[in-house]
């Protein structure tokens, strides 16, 4: 509701009135206030009457009143410290001027020289507190220091006041002669003190500073001013009372005036009432200040020389007051023309600036009609419209853009920018050439009614090259820099607008998930330039096995997608995986080598409840699937999938808790010498016996361990705990103290974690000895960072470590590496024993392998030995162990102790000689002992004969 004039003013002051009505403090001001105005009627009615000390009476009510207000003033924290100081030294004044007061009256009533001397001096304890009241008060008016400017003007105030004073009060005052304590007290020094704080409540009236609450601090110098001028004038006409009528009732109204200043602060304070540009507001007497004194000398000179102007002296006083006024005049004048100059020169600054500013903007500034004409342009158009600014007045703008956007600018210009102040933005292209435009940002406002515009004003932005930035920078964030196809983010954005219209349309939608099979090898082996280059072919062999709607995407390292959307039925994405399994395994002919990078392809199709997450999780699930089952090929995801990969997240979550509560135990497969059949070593593998689901095979959770990164932790383990148990074996039978035994070491193992550290703190805890502990590792393992992988085995072996190569001939097998690497030991891999006796090549492959290792003096270990044909032909061969299920499943160490491998290999050390060495597999070399008419083997092993006896 709004209210009415008359209602607002009374609004107004009742909201001026509040703060003085919720302060207790507000009553004992307004009894100050009403007491004082009563007081010079009361007081001379009294004195009609009565004596002295009735009329004081009241003026003890007041002064006290006041100094309560004061005092508390002096205790607002909000104020500074020199605002308190003030308040609280200006209350001490008022008690001691009214003990002064009481003084008087006490002496003039007993007739007494004592209380005149007393009352003396507490007129000099009031000065004292005075003077330092108002001196804190004027350093209260700001926070920096007193400026020059001001310290000049004042001594000019000063100067002149005390001029005055003197000629108008001090030499009235007769001054005695003697020196006694008695005379420092007379009249005329009290005089002289009083002219001091008068002339410093005049200067802090005048002060040319940044008040704050300048209504509260002229209040409290109108009214020092007040109670000095009357003490001055009760000292031109002295009493012998000392302090005569006119101070004492005018000691009531100067009480309530500085109960009033106080007051201000409680309001400015309590309320917050200071504007919000106190700060820079000054006295609005302080531009009188400079002038203040030099007038009232001027007067006080024409009225000592008021008598005798035709005299010398009256006629140069009168010069003197007329030239002074001429010459504020001039001064006057002359910072009128200075503030002029300043204004015209920084009028022309600002207006070369300007102009400046605007010849060499970037942005044309031109001023069009309604009808689009242009009657002004920046000397910055040439650089946007290719024409100088000249040749361009008077054209329409609108034929300057492209054809397309004249129609929306003439639009821009009419419609939008139609209204007086109006603004807007809007986009057009400009020809630059037949194949080049610039693409122009135009700001437009309505200045119809500014006089010096008349138009609408257009600022015309070049901002050709921060589109094309902000293009490129779109692609870097959608495209895969590399292969240039859509990213992780632009696919998914993709899949979630195909889902939302194949669900409105009833069209179909497939996912296809694409990983590279084998590529980490090719990085490896080949170098990431290379890898690079397959990424690049098999990017661009994906978009030619898929459709033109089709999205083909990079979502990091060697994994692709493909999106297909508004399917009709299945053939058509059955039809796409094939072609891209296909395209995937034509050889890349930059690879020298003629390498074959597969593909195995995840397919999942767009279910009615299925959003993007699960489409994406579905074909994930399906290409991991399609790895599982030989890699090379698709597969489409089926529900059963998703039930596989929850078990391998389980398994992979329960990983780590199987590792802290020992669930995992080593079993033991024995490693034997062919001819005689007596154990060399065991290979030692990790099994998982699981609180629910019993023991757990290898397969399903060595492969979990690897990709979650937990096989390094694992493959410690196994490390240190197969080096206990078999120690702990070794001394339980003293036969067997030279078996040894193989643990397996991972890619991970050897490239992530301090392998070399691993292996002599398991030695260390164990205390196995070094030759017992044989490390094996894959062909492909050696071929990861090979300089590095050189100096780690090199340091192991250093240890007295035996290494073996495991799984040979299914990698990169390389002479070089071979020849290279401190190698004692070769196993050839079960995919060749088992073509033995079947295959025409199977025996060639394993002859092959095992006289590789005869010509670099390597001992061969077969492994996956079932058959009874496949141990003789290996030993027709020439490999010297083997393992595999025709001996003995894996089983734990006690299980053999009392095998047949393990007897025979009992009765062999019993009849070994002291001395015997051992081979890198364990084998016993005792080719010093000979049987009539047999021949040493070629191994420096036992022969043939020798064995069958036993």
């Amino acid at each position: 509701m709004e209210l009415e004039p008359d209602q607002e003013r009374g609004s107004s002051l009742h909201q001026a009135l509040t703060p003085w009505f919720d302060n207790p403090a507000s009553w004992l001001v307004l009894l100050c206030a009403g007491l004082a105005g009563l007081a010079p009627f009361l007081g001379s009615v009294v004195l009609s009457f009565t004596a002295w000390p009735q009329a004081l009476a009241l003026q003890i009510v007041v002064a006290l009143a006041a100094s309560v207000v004061i005092w508390r003033a002096g205790s607002l924290r909000e104020l500074t410290a020199d605002r308190r100081r003030g308040w609280r030294w200006l209350a001490f004044a008022l008690v001691a001027n009214l003990c002064a007061m009481l003084a008087v009256g006490a002496a003039r009533a007993f007739d007494s020289a004592m209380w005149r001397a007393g009352a003396d001096l507490l007129q000099l304890v009031f000065l004292a507190f005075a003077a330092g009241a108002t001196l804190a008060f004027l350093r209260s008016t700001r926070q920096t220091a007193l400026g020059l400017q001001f310290r000049l003007d004042a001594l000019i105030a000063g100067l002149c006041f005390g001029a005055f004073l003197w000629l108008a009060v001090l030499t009235d005052i007769p001054l005695e002669t003697s020196l006694s304590v008695t005379s420092l007290v007379q009249p005329f020094f009290i005089a002289a003190l009083d002219c001091a704080i008068f002339v410093l409540a005049a200067i802090l009236l005048l002060r040319p500073s940044d008040w704050q609450g300048w209504t509260g601090l002229a209040a409290f110098a109108l009214s020092m001013i007040a109670l000095t001028g009357s003490r001055l004038l009760d000292a031109a006409a002295p009493t012998d009372g000392g302090l005569s009528l006119v101070t004492a009732f005018m000691f009531a109204p100067v009480c309530a005036g500085f109960a009033i200043a106080a007051h201000f602060d409680f309001v400015r304070t309590e309320r917050s009432l200071a504007p919000a540009d106190a700060a820079e507001r000054g006295s609005p007497l302080a531009h009188f200040m400079p002038y203040s004194g030099p007038v009232l000398a001027v007067l006080a000179l024409l009225a000592l020389n008021i008598g005798n102007l035709v005299e010398p002296g009256g006629l140069l006083a009168g010069i003197v007051a007329i030239s002074v006024p001429l010459l504020f005049a001039r001064q006057a004048f002359t910072t009128s023309l200075a503030a002029t100059a300043r204004a015209n020169l920084a009028r022309h600054t600002a207006e070369a600036r300007f102009s400046a500013l605007i010849k060499y903007s970037a942005d044309v500034i031109a001023i069009v009609g309604a009808d689009g004409a242009m009657s002004y342009l920046t000397a910055s158009a040439e650089r946007v419209f290719g024409q100088p600014a000249e040749a361009l007045i008077g054209r329409p703008i609108t034929d300057l853009v492209a054809v397309e956007d004249r129609a929306r600018l003439r639009e821009f210009i009419a419609r939008d920018l139609a209204q007086a102040g109006a603004a807007a933005t809007v986009e057009a292209r400009i020809p630059r050439g037949p194949d080049k435009q610039r693409i122009i940002e135009i700001h437009g406002t309505n200045l119809e009614n500014e006089p010096t515009v008349g138009g609408r004003v257009l600022n015309l932005r070049d901002t050709t090259d921060r589109k094309g930035l902000e293009e490129q920078l779109r692609r870097i964030a959608f495209h895969d820099p590399l292969t240039l196809l859509a990213n992780r983010a632009l696919f998914r954005d993709r899949v979630e607008h195909a889902l939302a219209v194949g669900k409105r349309s009833g069209r179909g939608v497939a996912v296809l998930f694409i990983d590279l099979d084998n590529f980490k090898k090719i990085n490896d082996s080949l170098g990431h330039g290379q890898g690079d280059r397959v990424l690049r072919t098999s990017a661009q062999r994906l978009v030619k096995c898929t459709r033109n709607g089709d999205t083909v995407a990079r979502l990091g390292g060697d994994e692709f997608a493909v999106l297909l959307e508004n399917l009709a039925g299945r053939e058509v994405v059955v039809e796409v995986a094939e072609r891209i399994v296909e395209a995937l395994q034509e050889p890349f002919a930059f690879l020298g080598s003629n390498l074959r990078v597969a593909a195995s392809i995840g397919v999942a199709f767009a279910t009615a409840n299925d959003g993007v997450e699960e489409l994406l999780r579905n074909a994930d699930v399906a290409m991991y699937a399609a790895k599982s089952q030989g890699k090379g090929r698709y597969v489409i995801f089926e529900s059963a999938m998703q039930h596989a990969a929850h078990q391998r997240l389980e398994i992979e979550a329960e990983l780590s808790r199987a590792l802290t509560e020992n669930q995992f135990q080593i079993h033991y497969q024995p490693i034997v010498e062919l001819r005689s059949g007596y154990m060399l070593g065991v290979e030692a593998l990790v099994r998982w016996r699981h609180p629910k689901r019993g023991l757990v095979a290898p397969a399903e959770f060595i492969g979990v361990a690897e990709d979650s990164g937990q096989l390094i932790a694992l493959g410690r383990w196994v490390l240190c705990q197969a080096c206990k148990e078999v120690r702990a074996w070794q001394d339980k039978l003293p036969q067997g103290r030279h078996v040894r035994v193989a643990v397996n070491v991972s890619a991970g193992q050897l490239a992530q974690s301090d392998l070399i550290a691993d292996v002599t703190w398991a030695l260390q805890q164990s205390q196995l000895d070094p030759g017992c502990l044989v490390i094996e590792m894959t062909e492909s393992v050696l071929m990861h960072n090979t300089d590095d992988t050189l100096a780690k085995l090199t340091r192991i072996k250093k240890l007295g470590v035996r290494i073996a190569i495991d799984d040979f001939g299914t990698g990169y097998s390389s002479l070089s590496y071979l020849h290279r690497f401190p190698i004692d030991i070769l196993k050839i891999d079960r995919s060749f024993v088992q073509r033995l006796g079947g295959l025409e090549d199977g025996a060639a492959l394993a002859r092959a392998i095992i006289t590789l290792g005869d010509t670099l003096g390597l001992e061969v270990v077969a492994e996956g030995i079932e058959l009874e044909h496949q141990k003789r032909e290996l030993i027709e061969l020439g490999c010297v162990a083997g393992q595999g299920y025709y001996y003995s499943k894996p089983a734990l160490l006690h299980e053999l102790e009392y095998s047949e491998h393990m007897l025979r290999r009992r009765k062999m050390s019993d009849t070994l000689p002291l001395g015997t060495r051992f081979t890198a597999t364990g084998r016993f070399l005792v080719g010093e002992l000979r049987l009539p008419d047999q021949k040493p083997a070629a191994t420096g092993t036992f022969g043939p004969d020798l064995i069958i006896k036993i």
